[in-house]
């Protein structure tokens, strides 16, 4: 039980550090999407995830910090945002349309360094200049 707690602590740091991100700008826009999208619910389970990047980003969940999985739910909320930009219609946020692609790409990370590059990549895609990231 302690080394399970010490392996998440020390993931969950070297995701804070590999991912190089100004954390509470990600939960400052996280907050101003949150009152249009804040019923969207993540694709990954983590009731039993197999998958490395979900694993990963499970793990990160529950930490003090919680970096991959606060940019995960960054991302979520900004690509119903940006769908509904460009298609000028109302999500559902109960069943909201998924990026397949990058869903694709995203499980197919295999460490905290790729997720960190490719959610990146794609909120910065979905919302643009508004994004916490550098562009």
């Amino acid at each position: 039980m302690r080394f399970a707690l010490l392996l998440a602590l020390t993931a969950s740091t070297a995701s804070a550090q590999t991912c190089e991100i100004d954390l509470s700008a990600v939960e400052t826009r996280i907050a101003g999407l949150e009152p249009s999208y804040g019923l969207v619910l993540s694709d990954i389970s983590c009731d039993a995830p197999t998958n490395p990047a979900h694993i990963l980003m499970c793990n990160d969940a529950n930490a003090a910090d919680a970096t991959l999985w606060r940019m995960g739910r960054l991302d979520d909320l900004a690509w119903l945002y940006a769908v509904e930009n460009a298609t000028g219609q109302q999500v559902d946020p109960a069943n909201p349309p998924r990026d397949d692609s990058f869903i694709a790409t995203r499980d197919a990370c295999t460490d905290a360094t790729c997720l960190c590059e490719t959610l990146i990549e794609h909120t910065n895609a979905s919302l643009g200049g508004t994004s916490p990231y550098p562009q």
